[in-house]
């Protein structure tokens, strides 16, 4: 994205914003500053390729986050670059960056990282053939109790694990009434370090249903297959049989039954069939509100899956609660950020299109200098299969010239692959905690500068007495455009950790420039 679409983007930005926030006062104000919203974003072309490098040095105290208290200087060459495609054909995105770092006394760290995110779906034969790529690259934690994942190649808790997925599908409607799809997908994560297991998971999937979009009754049926391998345990499979009935009670309610099979060796050696049965229920009383609810039974016990989202004219609220099977398959799923994906949903009335969305919230997290993947903790590493359940609140307000984003987490992840001894926190623990928040705010001071500020508590416990760790961290920056193209930035930060396993504490300074072309 070139000076002049950045330019456009922080217009329709700033005047997306006044019409949220005087929509209601100013009509025909609203509809020429809509037009021209229109307008600018009509122009924006339907493929950016953008280009960048950074320079990021860090002064810290403690370089190997542990109890020795090791300081060192450590300099960071970034090169990278985001492509975002909205061709007829292909559309999504791609960001990728190198890290090559530096320390000026612990040599042996040097190392070269790679950081990606993609995520595209590409129309191979109109209206009928599609084949989805994703692909992450991440720096995750190993294990759920030690330093969390700063990006420093000395933490002895990281591990760069890379994600890569395959799906091509066919999707149409035989007759008038049935749709159908015929899905395949494979998954490969791969983790540097060898205590941890590489998962491979392939997927089958044949879906057949009706349009229940005003309609009283509607109907789906999935036949799903499920391998999962893993390097250093077991392969599952998973065979099941799922149907749905949904009635719309009204246009704001729809009610869902869920009934079927499934047969699994997740529990047992051999394959077990179970009984799968459960509901669902969908509210939406308006554009800005949804909640959505679905609740099984299986062979594992109870599973769930509901959504709470809410939008005003300067909020976002979103609460989420998974119970589920996880695989352990590591890096996360493709996404530009948790941030990111929280500010979508407030542009979402604003520009429909979602690729020119995406331009004008990275122009918005740019500009107020903020992280855009804000997470409270990232998944750990794992060798073997999980019941997890994860619930998340988070909150984003979004003034004239400030911004404050709050992120409540808490994830209750529980071992179901038997006694093996697979070498990951489940050999001790039969049962891991976690629960934190992270709060973010960020104020505009000019047009081309902003300070922001974040404060964040993480605990983890397990299941082995005493066994316990809380990291607060507490980082200020601040942010400012020194050339059309060029922006610096300056950050302290103060990390504590207390626990058995990895207790330490850090300060340190870092600074950061960075130049699109």
């Amino acid at each position: 994205m070139n000076l002049s679409q950045r330019r456009t983007a922080s217009i329709s930005l700033r005047r997306a914003s006044l019409v949220l926030a005087m929509g209601p006062i100013l009509l025909p104000g609203t509809a020429t500053a809509q037009q021209e919203d229109a307008q600018a974003a009509a122009r924006q072309p339907s493929l950016v390729f953008e280009p960048r490098v950074s320079v990021q040095h860090t002064i810290t105290n403690n370089a190997r986050l542990n109890a020795t208290g090791i300081s060192d200087q450590v300099t960071e060459v970034i090169p990278g670059f985001q492509l975002i495609s909205n061709t007829a054909r292909v559309k999504g995105f791609v960001d990728y960056s190198l890290h090559d770092t530096y320390y000026a006394r612990e040599s042996g760290f040097n190392q070269i990282r790679h950081s990606l995110n993609a995520r595209a779906v590409v129309e191979a034969i109109e209206q009928w053939a599609f084949i989805d790529v994703s692909g992450v690259v991440a720096s995750q934690p190993i294990s759920a109790f030690g330093a969390p994942v700063d990006g420093s190649p000395a933490n002895p808790n990281t591990s760069q694990t890379s994600s890569f997925r395959l799906s091509p599908y066919l999707r149409g409607r035989l007759g008038s009434a049935v749709d159908y799809e015929a899905r395949y997908s494979v998954q490969d994560t791969q983790t540097k370090t060898g205590s941890r297991s590489d998962v491979t998971a392939q997927d089958w999937l044949l879906h057949l249903g009706n349009r229940g979009s005003g309609k009283l009754l509607g109907w789906s049926a999935d036949a799903t297959h499920q391998v999962v391998d893993y390097s250093l345990g077991r392969s599952i499979e998973t065979t099941a049989l799922r149907a749905r009935v949904s009635w719309a009670v009204t246009p704001q309610w729809v009610l869902t039954g869920i009934g079927g099979t499934e047969s699994t060796n997740q529990l047992s050696p051999t394959q077990e069939s179970h009984r799968i049965s459960g509901f669902g229920v969908n509210w939406q009383p308006s554009e800005r509100s949804r909640l959505s609810f679905e609740r099984e039974s299986r062979y594992f016990g109870e599973s769930h899956n509901a959504a709470l989202e809410h939008r005003t004219g300067r909020t976002v609220w979103r609460y989420t609660d998974v119970k589920a099977i996880s695989n352990g398959l590591g890096a996360q799923s493709a996404s530009l950020g948790s941030l990111f994906d929280l500010l979508e949903g407030f542009y979402t009335p604003l520009e429909p299109d979602p690729i020119r969305r995406t331009q004008l919230v990275l122009a918005e997290i740019e500009r107020l200098g903020l992280p855009a993947n804000v997470q409270v903790f990232q998944d750990f590493l794992r060798s073997s299969t999980a019941l997890r359940r994860v619930q998340q609140l988070s909150l984003a307000l979004l003034g004239q010239r400030s911004t404050i984003t709050l992120a409540v987490s808490r994830s209750d992840t529980r071992s179901i692959g038997g006694v093996l001894q697979l070498g990951d926190d489940f050999d001790a623990n039969s049962r891991i905690r976690q629960h934190g928040w992270n709060l973010w705010l960020a104020h505009r001071l000019t047009p081309n500068s902003s300070v922001h500020a974040n404060l964040g508590v993480q605990r983890s416990e397990g299941s082995l007495p005493g066994l316990e760790t809380r990291v607060r961290s507490l980082v200020l920056g601040w942010n400012t455009l020194l050339a059309p193209r060029t922006s610096g930035g300056l950050q302290i930060r103060r990390i504590v950790s207390d626990g058995v396993t990895s207790p330490y504490r850090e300060s340190a300074i870092v600074g950061t420039i960075t130049h699109r072309f």
